[in-house]
Protein backbone atom coordinates (compact mmCIF):
# COMPACT_ATOMS: atom_id res chain seq x y z
CA UNK A 1 0.00 0.00 0.00
CA UNK A 2 3.03 2.30 0.78
CA UNK A 3 4.29 2.10 -2.34
CA UNK A 4 1.68 2.44 -4.12
CA UNK A 5 0.78 5.84 -2.39
CA UNK A 6 4.29 6.73 -3.37
CA UNK A 7 3.76 5.91 -6.74
CA UNK A 8 0.76 7.88 -7.24
CA UNK A 9 2.33 10.69 -5.39
CA UNK A 10 5.49 10.24 -8.26
CA UNK A 11 3.36 9.94 -10.96
CA UNK A 12 1.32 12.90 -10.13
CA UNK A 13 4.30 15.40 -9.51
CA UNK A 14 5.48 13.91 -12.98
CA UNK A 15 2.10 14.65 -14.69
CA UNK A 16 2.50 17.91 -13.31
CA UNK A 17 6.33 18.67 -14.43
CA UNK A 18 5.17 17.70 -17.58
CA UNK A 19 2.01 19.64 -17.82
CA UNK A 20 4.21 22.83 -16.30
CA UNK A 21 7.05 22.12 -18.99
CA UNK A 22 4.45 22.15 -21.56
CA UNK A 23 2.74 25.23 -20.79
CA UNK A 24 4.10 28.29 -22.12
CA UNK A 25 7.31 30.20 -22.73
CA UNK A 26 7.95 28.17 -25.84
CA UNK A 27 10.43 25.45 -26.45
CA UNK A 28 13.28 26.37 -29.15
CA UNK A 29 11.08 24.57 -31.84
CA UNK A 30 7.93 26.64 -30.99
CA UNK A 31 9.75 30.26 -30.83
CA UNK A 32 7.16 32.60 -32.02
CA UNK A 33 8.22 34.28 -35.53
CA UNK A 34 7.90 37.97 -36.59
CA UNK A 35 9.80 40.20 -39.00
CA UNK A 36 12.76 41.56 -38.29
CA UNK A 37 10.95 45.21 -38.39
CA UNK A 38 7.85 43.90 -35.73
CA UNK A 39 11.06 42.44 -33.48
CA UNK A 40 12.72 45.57 -33.63
CA UNK A 41 9.47 47.54 -33.05
CA UNK A 42 8.52 44.86 -30.05
CA UNK A 43 11.96 45.48 -28.47
CA UNK A 44 11.65 49.01 -28.47
CA UNK A 45 8.23 48.38 -26.72
CA UNK A 46 9.67 46.14 -24.04
CA UNK A 47 12.73 48.35 -23.48
CA UNK A 48 10.77 51.36 -22.99
CA UNK A 49 8.84 49.15 -20.14
CA UNK A 50 11.98 47.92 -18.73
CA UNK A 51 12.66 51.68 -18.45
CA UNK A 52 10.00 52.64 -16.64
CA UNK A 53 10.23 49.62 -13.72
CA UNK A 54 13.78 50.45 -13.62
CA UNK A 55 12.75 53.94 -13.13
CA UNK A 56 10.18 54.03 -11.05
CA UNK A 57 12.05 52.06 -7.76
CA UNK A 58 14.66 55.22 -7.45
CA UNK A 59 12.67 57.62 -9.67
CA UNK A 60 10.16 58.84 -6.02
CA UNK A 61 13.63 59.12 -4.03
CA UNK A 62 14.35 63.23 -4.04
CA UNK A 63 10.47 63.79 -3.95
CA UNK A 64 9.75 61.37 -0.40
CA UNK A 65 10.79 64.87 1.22
CA UNK A 66 8.29 66.98 -0.73
CA UNK A 67 5.33 64.66 -0.36
CA UNK A 68 5.56 63.70 3.30
CA UNK A 69 5.67 67.61 4.10
CA UNK A 70 2.49 67.65 1.79
CA UNK A 71 0.54 65.53 3.11
CA UNK A 72 2.38 65.06 6.79
CA UNK A 73 3.35 61.96 6.80
CA UNK A 74 6.82 61.32 7.69
CA UNK A 75 6.12 58.11 9.13
CA UNK A 76 5.02 56.80 5.88
CA UNK A 77 7.61 57.51 3.85
CA UNK A 78 8.60 54.35 4.14
CA UNK A 79 5.85 52.31 2.64
CA UNK A 80 6.06 54.94 -0.65
CA UNK A 81 9.23 53.09 -1.78
CA UNK A 82 8.86 50.05 -0.33
CA UNK A 83 9.28 46.78 -2.48
CA UNK A 84 7.12 44.36 -0.78
CA UNK A 85 5.44 43.60 -4.33
CA UNK A 86 8.24 41.75 -5.15
CA UNK A 87 6.75 38.96 -3.15
CA UNK A 88 4.12 39.32 -6.47
CA UNK A 89 7.06 38.38 -8.98
CA UNK A 90 6.79 34.21 -8.38
CA UNK A 91 3.15 34.45 -9.17
CA UNK A 92 3.75 35.74 -12.39
CA UNK A 93 5.97 33.06 -13.51
CA UNK A 94 2.98 30.90 -13.18
CA UNK A 95 0.64 32.93 -14.45
CA UNK A 96 2.93 33.47 -17.59
CA UNK A 97 3.60 29.69 -18.02
CA UNK A 98 -0.38 28.96 -17.65
CA UNK A 99 -2.30 32.27 -19.62
CA UNK A 100 -1.58 33.89 -22.78
CA UNK A 101 1.53 35.73 -22.72
CA UNK A 102 0.87 38.82 -24.37
CA UNK A 103 -2.69 39.44 -22.51
CA UNK A 104 -0.85 38.62 -19.05
CA UNK A 105 1.78 40.89 -20.19
CA UNK A 106 -0.82 44.08 -20.80
CA UNK A 107 -2.92 43.13 -17.65
CA UNK A 108 0.44 43.47 -15.96
CA UNK A 109 0.83 47.12 -17.85
CA UNK A 110 -2.33 48.08 -17.05
CA UNK A 111 -2.26 47.43 -13.22
CA UNK A 112 1.12 49.59 -13.16
CA UNK A 113 -0.24 52.46 -15.11
CA UNK A 114 -3.70 51.86 -12.84
CA UNK A 115 -1.10 52.16 -9.94
CA UNK A 116 1.23 55.29 -11.11
CA UNK A 117 -2.08 57.19 -11.94
CA UNK A 118 -3.60 57.04 -8.37
CA UNK A 119 0.34 57.93 -7.30
CA UNK A 120 -0.12 61.21 -9.38
CA UNK A 121 -3.77 62.17 -8.24
CA UNK A 122 -3.09 60.94 -4.77
CA UNK A 123 -5.04 63.38 -2.27
CA UNK A 124 -3.41 62.11 0.89
CA UNK A 125 -0.81 59.34 2.15
CA UNK A 126 -2.82 56.53 2.09
CA UNK A 127 -4.10 57.06 -1.44
CA UNK A 128 -0.68 57.14 -2.42
CA UNK A 129 0.47 53.96 -0.78
CA UNK A 130 -2.51 52.56 -2.15
CA UNK A 131 -0.97 53.34 -5.84
CA UNK A 132 2.50 52.45 -4.91
CA UNK A 133 1.27 48.78 -4.20
CA UNK A 134 -0.69 48.64 -7.15
CA UNK A 135 2.06 49.71 -9.53
CA UNK A 136 4.36 47.42 -7.53
CA UNK A 137 2.39 44.58 -8.12
CA UNK A 138 2.11 45.62 -11.61
CA UNK A 139 5.64 46.14 -12.07
CA UNK A 140 6.25 42.39 -11.16
CA UNK A 141 4.58 41.12 -13.59
CA UNK A 142 5.85 43.57 -16.38
CA UNK A 143 9.82 43.22 -16.36
CA UNK A 144 8.77 38.81 -15.86
CA UNK A 145 6.76 39.24 -19.29
CA UNK A 146 9.55 40.83 -20.92
CA UNK A 147 11.94 38.74 -20.34
CA UNK A 148 9.29 35.44 -21.78
CA UNK A 149 8.61 37.54 -24.43
CA UNK A 150 12.12 37.69 -25.38
CA UNK A 151 12.76 34.11 -24.87
CA UNK A 152 9.49 33.33 -26.87
CA UNK A 153 11.07 35.31 -29.90
CA UNK A 154 14.59 34.69 -29.78
CA UNK A 155 16.76 31.67 -29.47
CA UNK A 156 19.07 30.23 -26.69
CA UNK A 157 22.09 31.05 -28.70
CA UNK A 158 21.31 34.26 -29.69
CA UNK A 159 19.07 35.66 -26.77
CA UNK A 160 22.49 37.13 -24.54
CA UNK A 161 22.09 39.78 -26.75
CA UNK A 162 19.09 41.21 -26.11
CA UNK A 163 19.12 40.38 -22.80
CA UNK A 164 22.36 42.36 -22.60
CA UNK A 165 20.77 45.11 -24.32
CA UNK A 166 17.17 44.97 -20.92
CA UNK A 167 20.06 44.94 -18.67
CA UNK A 168 21.63 47.95 -19.93
CA UNK A 169 18.17 49.53 -20.37
CA UNK A 170 17.56 48.60 -16.71
CA UNK A 171 20.73 49.55 -15.24
CA UNK A 172 20.63 53.02 -16.87
CA UNK A 173 16.57 53.36 -15.45
CA UNK A 174 18.06 52.40 -12.02
CA UNK A 175 20.76 55.12 -11.78
CA UNK A 176 18.50 57.94 -13.78
CA UNK A 177 15.74 57.48 -11.04
CA UNK A 178 16.33 59.82 -8.48
CA UNK A 179 17.29 62.37 -10.76
CA UNK A 180 14.99 62.83 -13.10
CA UNK A 181 12.63 62.50 -9.87
CA UNK A 182 14.68 65.68 -8.27
CA UNK A 183 14.72 67.38 -11.61
CA UNK A 184 10.24 67.03 -11.79
CA UNK A 185 10.46 68.01 -7.89
CA UNK A 186 12.37 70.90 -8.84
CA UNK A 187 11.01 72.19 -11.77
CA UNK A 188 7.42 71.03 -12.21
CA UNK A 189 5.84 69.14 -9.08
CA UNK A 190 6.47 65.34 -7.57
CA UNK A 191 3.50 63.96 -9.13
CA UNK A 192 5.48 63.85 -12.81
CA UNK A 193 7.41 60.94 -11.18
CA UNK A 194 4.19 58.96 -11.76
CA UNK A 195 2.24 60.91 -14.78
CA UNK A 196 5.77 59.73 -16.81
CA UNK A 197 4.82 56.52 -16.31
CA UNK A 198 1.22 56.82 -18.38
CA UNK A 199 2.26 57.90 -21.95
CA UNK A 200 5.43 55.87 -21.96
CA UNK A 201 3.51 52.67 -20.94
CA UNK A 202 0.72 53.32 -23.56
CA UNK A 203 3.12 53.33 -26.35
CA UNK A 204 4.57 49.85 -25.09
CA UNK A 205 0.78 48.69 -25.22
CA UNK A 206 0.21 49.58 -28.85
CA UNK A 207 3.48 48.03 -29.57
CA UNK A 208 2.34 44.92 -28.26
CA UNK A 209 -1.07 44.72 -29.85
CA UNK A 210 0.45 45.47 -33.27
CA UNK A 211 3.53 43.63 -33.53
CA UNK A 212 2.81 40.23 -30.64
CA UNK A 213 0.57 37.62 -31.75
CA UNK A 214 1.60 34.47 -29.70
CA UNK A 215 -0.26 31.10 -30.85
CA UNK A 216 -3.00 29.19 -28.90
CA UNK A 217 0.27 26.97 -27.68
CA UNK A 218 1.64 29.70 -25.23
CA UNK A 219 -1.47 28.96 -23.43
CA UNK A 220 -1.25 26.42 -20.36
CA UNK A 221 -3.65 23.25 -20.65
CA UNK A 222 -7.17 22.93 -18.96
CA UNK A 223 -9.50 25.38 -18.42
CA UNK A 224 -9.81 28.61 -17.00
CA UNK A 225 -10.09 27.42 -13.77
CA UNK A 226 -7.55 24.81 -13.04
CA UNK A 227 -5.17 26.95 -14.25
CA UNK A 228 -5.92 29.24 -11.59
CA UNK A 229 -6.04 27.08 -8.84
CA UNK A 230 -2.36 26.17 -10.00
CA UNK A 231 -0.74 29.51 -9.96
CA UNK A 232 -0.16 28.61 -5.87
CA UNK A 233 -2.35 31.91 -4.29
CA UNK A 234 -1.84 30.00 -0.95
CA UNK A 235 2.02 30.04 -1.58
CA UNK A 236 1.87 33.44 -3.11
CA UNK A 237 -0.11 34.80 0.41
CA UNK A 238 2.43 33.13 2.26
CA UNK A 239 5.56 34.65 0.71
CA UNK A 240 3.49 38.41 0.79
CA UNK A 241 2.70 38.15 4.33
CA UNK A 242 6.37 37.22 5.06
CA UNK A 243 7.89 39.60 2.85
CA UNK A 244 5.81 42.33 4.29
CA UNK A 245 7.29 41.83 8.06
CA UNK A 246 11.18 41.66 6.94
CA UNK A 247 10.50 44.82 4.92
CA UNK A 248 8.59 46.68 8.07
CA UNK A 249 11.34 45.72 10.55
CA UNK A 250 14.26 46.67 8.12
CA UNK A 251 12.48 50.23 7.10
CA UNK A 252 11.45 50.41 11.28
CA UNK A 253 14.61 49.15 12.84
CA UNK A 254 17.33 51.86 14.15
CA UNK A 255 14.71 54.83 13.13
CA UNK A 256 10.90 54.48 14.12
CA UNK A 257 11.98 51.84 16.72
CA UNK A 258 15.59 50.03 18.06
CA UNK A 259 16.72 47.18 16.87
CA UNK A 260 16.16 45.47 20.23
CA UNK A 261 12.55 46.16 20.47
CA UNK A 262 9.67 44.04 21.17
CA UNK A 263 8.25 44.96 17.81
CA UNK A 264 11.65 44.78 15.72
CA UNK A 265 12.22 41.30 17.26
CA UNK A 266 8.70 40.34 16.70
CA UNK A 267 8.46 41.17 13.19
CA UNK A 268 12.33 39.40 12.37
CA UNK A 269 11.05 36.33 14.16
CA UNK A 270 7.81 35.81 12.51
CA UNK A 271 9.37 36.74 9.52
CA UNK A 272 12.10 34.11 9.77
CA UNK A 273 8.90 31.49 10.77
CA UNK A 274 6.94 32.52 7.71
CA UNK A 275 10.01 31.79 5.36
CA UNK A 276 10.37 28.20 7.14
CA UNK A 277 6.31 27.78 6.51
CA UNK A 278 6.72 28.60 3.04
CA UNK A 279 9.68 26.32 2.24
CA UNK A 280 7.21 23.40 3.93
CA UNK A 281 4.61 24.61 1.71
CA UNK A 282 6.66 24.49 -1.29
CA UNK A 283 8.26 21.01 -0.40
CA UNK A 284 4.57 19.95 0.16
CA UNK A 285 3.09 21.23 -3.05
CA UNK A 286 5.99 19.55 -5.24
CA UNK A 287 5.87 20.46 -9.05
CA UNK A 288 2.68 23.21 -8.02
CA UNK A 289 4.43 24.71 -6.28
CA UNK A 290 5.33 28.81 -6.41
CA UNK A 291 8.43 28.17 -6.55
CA UNK A 292 9.25 24.46 -7.40
CA UNK A 293 11.98 22.76 -5.45
CA UNK A 294 13.31 20.75 -8.12
CA UNK A 295 14.15 23.89 -10.31
CA UNK A 296 16.04 25.39 -7.01
CA UNK A 297 17.98 22.20 -6.60
CA UNK A 298 19.32 22.50 -10.47
CA UNK A 299 23.08 24.31 -10.30
CA UNK A 300 23.03 26.57 -12.69
CA UNK A 301 19.43 28.25 -10.86
CA UNK A 302 20.49 28.16 -7.46
CA UNK A 303 24.15 29.94 -8.33
CA UNK A 304 22.17 32.13 -11.00
CA UNK A 305 19.91 33.15 -8.20
CA UNK A 306 23.31 33.85 -5.80
CA UNK A 307 24.57 35.84 -8.08
CA UNK A 308 21.56 38.02 -8.70
CA UNK A 309 20.70 38.46 -5.44
CA UNK A 310 24.02 39.76 -4.27
CA UNK A 311 25.32 41.40 -7.54
CA UNK A 312 21.93 43.30 -7.29
CA UNK A 313 22.25 44.66 -3.50
CA UNK A 314 26.05 46.25 -4.50
CA UNK A 315 24.49 47.83 -7.88
CA UNK A 316 21.29 49.61 -6.00
CA UNK A 317 23.94 50.76 -3.17
CA UNK A 318 25.96 52.21 -5.81
CA UNK A 319 22.63 53.59 -7.84
CA UNK A 320 20.91 55.15 -4.33
CA UNK A 321 23.83 56.46 -3.05
CA UNK A 322 26.36 57.46 -6.12
CA UNK A 323 23.97 60.37 -6.27
CA UNK A 324 23.62 61.35 -3.01
CA UNK A 325 27.60 61.48 -2.41
CA UNK A 326 27.89 64.16 -5.02
CA UNK A 327 25.08 66.09 -3.84
CA UNK A 328 26.12 66.23 0.02
CA UNK A 329 29.61 65.89 -0.16
CA UNK A 330 30.30 67.93 -3.71
CA UNK A 331 27.34 70.34 -3.33
CA UNK A 332 25.80 69.56 -6.95
CA UNK A 333 22.11 69.73 -7.84
CA UNK A 334 20.13 66.81 -8.50
CA UNK A 335 20.46 67.27 -12.35
CA UNK A 336 24.56 68.24 -11.80
CA UNK A 337 24.55 64.83 -10.13
CA UNK A 338 23.15 63.12 -12.99
CA UNK A 339 26.02 64.55 -15.30
CA UNK A 340 28.39 63.15 -12.59
CA UNK A 341 27.23 59.47 -12.44
CA UNK A 342 27.14 59.21 -16.49
CA UNK A 343 30.63 57.46 -16.56
CA UNK A 344 28.35 54.16 -14.10
CA UNK A 345 25.19 54.29 -16.69
CA UNK A 346 27.42 54.42 -19.73
CA UNK A 347 29.21 52.29 -19.37
CA UNK A 348 27.20 49.89 -17.04
CA UNK A 349 25.29 50.34 -20.90
CA UNK A 350 28.36 49.30 -23.07
CA UNK A 351 29.77 46.70 -20.83
CA UNK A 352 26.40 44.56 -20.47
CA UNK A 353 25.66 44.65 -24.62
CA UNK A 354 29.40 43.76 -24.70
CA UNK A 355 28.94 40.44 -22.45
CA UNK A 356 25.82 39.89 -24.20
CA UNK A 357 28.65 39.54 -27.94
CA UNK A 358 30.69 37.72 -25.95
CA UNK A 359 28.34 35.01 -24.94
CA UNK A 360 26.58 35.05 -28.29
CA UNK A 361 30.20 34.39 -29.82
CA UNK A 362 31.34 31.68 -27.45
CA UNK A 363 28.14 30.19 -26.02
CA UNK A 364 29.54 30.44 -22.46
CA UNK A 365 27.93 32.78 -19.77
CA UNK A 366 29.95 31.83 -17.15
CA UNK A 367 33.55 33.17 -17.93
CA UNK A 368 31.91 36.38 -18.03
CA UNK A 369 30.40 36.49 -15.02
CA UNK A 370 33.18 35.64 -13.14
CA UNK A 371 35.47 38.16 -14.39
CA UNK A 372 32.55 41.05 -14.29
CA UNK A 373 32.05 40.17 -10.44
CA UNK A 374 35.68 39.86 -9.77
CA UNK A 375 36.26 43.33 -11.05
CA UNK A 376 33.24 44.68 -9.55
CA UNK A 377 34.64 43.91 -6.18
CA UNK A 378 37.91 45.88 -7.50
CA UNK A 379 35.75 48.61 -8.32
CA UNK A 380 33.62 48.77 -4.84
CA UNK A 381 36.51 49.03 -3.35
CA UNK A 382 38.13 51.46 -4.77
CA UNK A 383 34.59 53.59 -4.40
CA UNK A 384 35.17 53.54 -0.65
CA UNK A 385 38.34 55.79 -0.65
CA UNK A 386 36.34 58.90 -2.24
CA UNK A 387 36.60 61.97 -0.59
CA UNK A 388 35.60 65.63 -0.54
CA UNK A 389 38.63 66.62 -2.40
CA UNK A 390 38.79 63.45 -5.30
CA UNK A 391 39.66 64.91 -8.64
CA UNK A 392 37.22 64.17 -11.42
CA UNK A 393 39.69 61.53 -13.09
CA UNK A 394 38.98 59.25 -10.36
CA UNK A 395 35.92 59.01 -9.18
CA UNK A 396 34.89 59.05 -12.90
CA UNK A 397 37.89 56.18 -13.28
CA UNK A 398 36.25 54.13 -10.10
CA UNK A 399 32.76 54.20 -11.07
CA UNK A 400 33.72 53.02 -14.94
CA UNK A 401 35.85 50.25 -13.15
CA UNK A 402 32.78 49.03 -11.15
CA UNK A 403 30.11 49.38 -13.80
CA UNK A 404 32.21 47.53 -15.95
CA UNK A 405 31.42 44.43 -13.74
CA UNK A 406 28.34 45.05 -13.02
CA UNK A 407 27.52 45.65 -16.54
CA UNK A 408 29.23 42.06 -17.36
CA UNK A 409 27.20 40.08 -15.12
CA UNK A 410 23.79 41.75 -14.57
CA UNK A 411 22.27 39.48 -17.35
CA UNK A 412 24.24 36.63 -16.92
CA UNK A 413 21.91 34.91 -13.92
CA UNK A 414 19.03 34.90 -16.41
CA UNK A 415 20.74 33.35 -19.38
CA UNK A 416 22.06 30.49 -16.69
CA UNK A 417 18.65 29.68 -15.32
CA UNK A 418 16.95 29.42 -18.81
CA UNK A 419 20.06 27.70 -20.27
CA UNK A 420 19.51 24.91 -17.28
CA UNK A 421 15.62 24.24 -17.28
CA UNK A 422 13.54 23.02 -19.43
CA UNK A 423 12.01 25.52 -22.22
CA UNK A 424 8.54 25.20 -20.91
CA UNK A 425 9.77 26.45 -17.32
CA UNK A 426 11.47 29.53 -18.49
CA UNK A 427 8.60 32.04 -16.88
CA UNK A 428 8.78 30.00 -13.37
CA UNK A 429 12.83 30.24 -13.56
CA UNK A 430 13.13 33.95 -14.74
CA UNK A 431 10.57 34.98 -12.14
CA UNK A 432 12.29 33.44 -9.17
CA UNK A 433 16.00 35.11 -10.54
CA UNK A 434 13.59 38.45 -10.78
CA UNK A 435 12.13 37.98 -6.66
CA UNK A 436 15.90 37.22 -5.65
CA UNK A 437 16.58 40.87 -7.47
CA UNK A 438 13.82 42.66 -6.19
CA UNK A 439 14.11 41.21 -2.77
CA UNK A 440 18.03 42.03 -2.56
CA UNK A 441 17.32 45.78 -3.42
CA UNK A 442 14.38 45.66 -0.85
CA UNK A 443 16.86 44.40 2.06
CA UNK A 444 20.40 46.20 1.40
CA UNK A 445 18.79 49.51 0.36
CA UNK A 446 17.39 49.51 3.56
CA UNK A 447 20.41 48.60 5.66
CA UNK A 448 22.40 50.83 3.86
CA UNK A 449 19.84 53.85 4.67
CA UNK A 450 20.01 52.13 8.31
CA UNK A 451 23.85 52.29 8.49
CA UNK A 452 23.84 56.30 6.37
CA UNK A 453 21.72 57.30 9.30
CA UNK A 454 23.39 55.78 12.29
CA UNK A 455 26.58 56.65 10.74
CA UNK A 456 25.86 60.25 10.14
CA UNK A 457 24.41 60.87 13.21
CA UNK A 458 27.18 59.47 14.97
CA UNK A 459 30.10 61.64 13.39
CA UNK A 460 27.39 64.84 13.51
CA UNK A 461 27.42 64.38 17.17
CA UNK A 462 31.32 63.60 17.43
CA UNK A 463 31.96 66.99 15.22
CA UNK A 464 29.44 69.08 18.01
CA UNK A 465 27.92 70.01 14.52
CA UNK A 466 24.34 71.58 15.33
CA UNK A 467 20.82 70.41 14.00
CA UNK A 468 21.24 66.77 13.95
CA UNK A 469 17.67 65.81 13.71
CA UNK A 470 17.22 68.65 11.17
CA UNK A 471 19.73 67.20 8.76
CA UNK A 472 18.69 63.69 9.44
CA UNK A 473 15.62 64.63 7.63
CA UNK A 474 16.28 66.85 5.43
CA UNK A 475 17.99 65.77 1.68
CA UNK A 476 21.15 65.38 0.09
CA UNK A 477 20.79 69.08 -1.90
CA UNK A 478 19.83 71.73 1.12
CA UNK A 479 21.83 69.70 3.93
CA UNK A 480 24.56 72.88 3.76
CA UNK A 481 21.37 75.13 4.69
CA UNK A 482 21.05 74.08 7.56
CA UNK A 483 24.14 74.84 9.92
CA UNK A 484 26.51 77.95 9.89
CA UNK A 485 29.07 78.33 8.08
CA UNK A 486 31.85 77.23 10.39
CA UNK A 487 30.34 73.99 10.70
CA UNK A 488 29.69 73.52 6.77
CA UNK A 489 33.03 71.03 6.39
CA UNK A 490 32.16 68.83 9.32
CA UNK A 491 29.07 68.33 8.17
CA UNK A 492 30.41 67.61 4.72
CA UNK A 493 33.13 65.32 6.33
CA UNK A 494 30.65 63.38 8.29
CA UNK A 495 28.52 62.80 5.50
CA UNK A 496 31.48 61.70 3.11
CA UNK A 497 32.37 59.66 6.23
CA UNK A 498 28.75 58.02 6.58
CA UNK A 499 28.73 57.44 2.71
CA UNK A 500 31.97 55.23 2.82
CA UNK A 501 31.15 52.70 5.62
CA UNK A 502 27.35 52.61 2.54
CA UNK A 503 30.10 52.28 0.27
CA UNK A 504 31.82 48.91 2.44
CA UNK A 505 28.58 47.48 2.31
CA UNK A 506 28.94 46.80 -1.40
CA UNK A 507 32.81 44.73 -1.70
CA UNK A 508 31.26 41.94 0.40
CA UNK A 509 28.20 41.60 -0.93
CA UNK A 510 29.57 41.52 -4.76
CA UNK A 511 32.04 39.17 -3.19
CA UNK A 512 29.59 36.94 -2.13
CA UNK A 513 28.22 37.14 -6.18
CA UNK A 514 31.70 36.24 -6.89
CA UNK A 515 31.79 33.26 -4.74
CA UNK A 516 28.26 32.21 -6.55
CA UNK A 517 29.50 32.72 -10.08
CA UNK A 518 31.99 30.27 -9.63
CA UNK A 519 29.53 28.10 -9.17
CA UNK A 520 28.02 28.43 -12.49
CA UNK A 521 27.53 25.38 -14.48
CA UNK A 522 30.18 25.97 -17.74
CA UNK A 523 27.11 25.33 -20.53
CA UNK A 524 27.72 25.87 -24.43
CA UNK A 525 24.27 27.61 -25.69
CA UNK A 526 25.15 26.52 -28.87
CA UNK A 527 25.21 22.69 -27.73
CA UNK A 528 21.81 23.42 -25.91
CA UNK A 529 20.43 25.01 -28.46
CA UNK A 530 21.47 22.35 -31.41
CA UNK A 531 19.95 19.57 -28.29
CA UNK A 532 16.77 21.40 -28.23
CA UNK A 533 16.45 21.60 -32.02
CA UNK A 534 17.22 18.15 -32.47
Amino acid sequence: MAATIHELSSTKELNARSDDAHDASAGESDIVQISSFSFLSLMVGISLAVFLIALDRTIIANAIPLITNEFKSPDDAGWYGSAAPCAFQPIFGRVFAHFDVRWSFLAALLIFELGSLICGVAPNSDVLIVGRALAGIGCAGVFAGCLVIIAMTTSLSVRPVYMGVIGSVSGIGNVCGPLIGGAFTSNATWRWCFYINLPVGGVTCILLLLFFHPSQSTRGQGGFLTRVLRLDLVGNFILTVTVVMLLLALQWGGIKYGWGSSRIIGLLTASGVGFVIFGLWQHRKGAEALTPLYIMAKRGVAAGIGVMFFLSGAFLVHSYYLPYWFQAVRGRTPVQSGVDVTPYVATTFVFSMVAGIIVRKTGYFTPPSILGCAIGCVGCGLLTTLHVDTGTAVWAGYQVLTAAGMGMTMQQPIIAVQATIDPGLVAIGSAMVLFAQGLSGAIFVSVANNILRNELARNLVALHVPNVNKILAAGATDVRELVPLEYKGPLVEAYNEALMKVFIMAIPLCGIALLFALGLPWVSLKKKQAERTG
